[in-house]
């Protein structure tokens, strides 16, 4: 009888946590699944866990998938990662030339069922550290990101951005100094943007963490600083709660 396998979700959305959890259980190949809905708590999961699969959504708010996996690097876990994600034409790149199994939301069954099968025919967790720490380099290396134009395309550093505001179908992209205005909505260019820093706030705006220095509740305003200069934008009290509660995440 083939040994059954045991996996970790880690996704935000409760309803993708259900659904893949459902999926991996009419596979009948699991003997145990847990569920995270942060980076935090699937931390807290692995110390207890030592799963052969981990699912990992990722971009989740707070702490996403990347900074997650800069963490099961760092404590040398050794899992098999696959991958979650909507759209991330980088990201999806990067994980099939580092041998990463992925998933595209929603989460197919016959996918499902391939991705597991693919686990079980090749040595288990060969080379999953290397692979990851390759990953995790490529990623990061690839620092300026491109974004269409009505005249044609821009490249801009992502440690450059300050906010991305929509406008319409269009995204204002703001680095203090310059800005561009882009041809495609919020949500493709949050699909560009890297999983590690940026926070979306509700439907029409995307901050850069990173950037910002202070959040004024009194006046329902963030201050971003970038080379010794500084830029305040307004936002409305529910873009501030929901930065807050993202941060608590």
């Amino acid at each position: 009888m083939q040994q059954k396998l045991t996996a970790l979700i880690v996704d935000d959305e409760e309803k993708a946590l259900q659904l893949l959890n459902q999926l991996l259980e009419d596979t009948q190949q699991f003997s145990e699944i847990r569920r995270a809905s942060s980076a935090r708590l699937a931390g807290e999961a692995i110390k207890r866990f030592n799963p052969d699969l981990i699912f990992l959504d990722i971009k989740m708010p707070g702490q996403d998938g990347f900074s997650f996996l800069k963490e099961l690097r760092h404590q040398q876990i050794n899992a098999e990662i696959v991958f979650v994600t909507a759209h991330d034409q980088f990201a999806l790149d990067a994980l099939r030339s580092h041998a990463f199994g992925y998933l595209l939301k929603p989460v197919n069954r016959e996918e499902l069922s391939e991705c597991i099968h693919h686990f079980k025919h090749r040595a288990k967790n060969a080379g999953s550290l290397e692979r990851l720490g390759k990953f995790l380099e490529s990623y990061e290396g690839n620092s300026k990101l491109r974004f269409n134009t009505r005249a044609g395309y821009v490249f801009i550093e992502a440690a450059s951005i300050l906010y991305c505001e929509a406008e319409g179908n269009y995204t204002n992209i703001q680095m203090g100094d310059k800005q561009h205005m882009c041809s495609i909505p919020l949500g493709s260019v949050e699909e560009i943007l890297p999983g590690i820093g940026f926070l979306r706030l509700g439907r029409s705006l995307i901050i850069n963490l990173t950037n910002v220095s202070r959040v004024d509740r009194k006046a329902n305003q963030l201050t971003f600083e970038k080379d010794g200069q500084s830029w305040i934008i307004k936002v409305s009290k529910m873009q501030l709660r929901e930065l807050e509660k993202k941060q608590d995440t």
